[in-house]
């Protein structure tokens, strides 16, 4: 099975067999949009299509593309997720029309996956945004945060003070910066960790609950080491939430 994530910046793709997670490949959105392919970019997809995939998109352009390149090449039309999608909690959210599809599906994800008993669950996903969230113990997505992802940030700040340096790599470096490029990196990475330690602390203080925490995406792996040992770090979260997901689809159809 295929499990396809549609994302801003990347399209990951998840090869599933017997509910195990074999493979992984990433294209660049704007690849796929730029060549208007995507199979060409996923050879094991290509050499070998499965009879049944997944989806969940932000960008209507790039799954379109997607889902013509594998009907016209013999495999499956994929099941697109939305917010109406038997996921296995609860979406009580003010707008669902402008809710990301994404965030539930990782919300659900961390909490089949990782939820203890009379504890919520707060998922942190980085990317072109930070999206922190909130699921209570019951399985109520109450909603969360969005901020301005870690690249994100760093771009739009090189963008107003173009006279920084700008750094390709972003790990490392000390709180205390002792060059104009140390004290970047420390703004960027470790500013951006606190940020995310104090909301998920707060969060914690409102609800009065000691919630279990899952980080995932890209980036993640930049502040895992500066924040608390106790975050989970699941890079394939949204991959595994889409197989659980499909999976709830084809039990309510037996």
């Amino acid at each position: 099975m295929l499990a396809i994530d549609v994302g801003n910046t990347n399209i990951t793709t998840g090869i599933f067999e017997g509910g195990a997670l074999l493979a992984v490949r990433r294209i660049p959105t704007h690849t796929c949009l730029h060549d208007a392919a995507y199979l060409s970019h996923a050879p094991e997809v290509l050499n070998k299509l499965p009879d049944d995939a997944v989806m969940v998109s932000v960008r209507r352009q790039a799954s379109d593309i997607i889902i013509r390149e594998l009907v016209a090449s013999g495999g499956a039309s994929p099941l697109l997720v939305d917010v109406n999608t038997p996921m296995g909690i609860e979406v009580r959210y003010g707008s669902k029309d402008t809710l990301g599809i994404d965030r539930i599906v990782c919300a659900a994800a961390a909490y089949h996956l990782y939820r203890e008993k009379a504890r919520p669950v707060v998922v942190i996903d980085m990317g072109t945004a930070t999206t922190i969230d909130y699921i209570t113990e019951q399985g109520v997505f109450l909603g969360g945060m969005i901020a301005p992802g870690i690249r994100s940030a760093y771009e739009g700040l090189l963008a107003a003070a173009p006279q920084l340096p700008r750094l390709e790599d972003l790990a490392g470096g000390e709180l205390i910066g002792d060059t104009t490029a140390e004290c970047v990196r420390s703004g960027v990475v470790k500013g951006h960790a606190a940020m995310i330690g104090k909301v998920v602390e707060r969060m914690a203080g409102r609800m009065k609950k000691k919630p279990v925490v899952v980080m995932t995406g890209g980036p993640a792996g930049l502040v895992k080491g500066e924040l608390p040992k106790s975050y989970i770090m699941d890079v394939a979260l949204i991959l595994k939430g889409l197989s659980m997901i499909h999976s709830f689809r084809n039990e309510n159809n037996c």
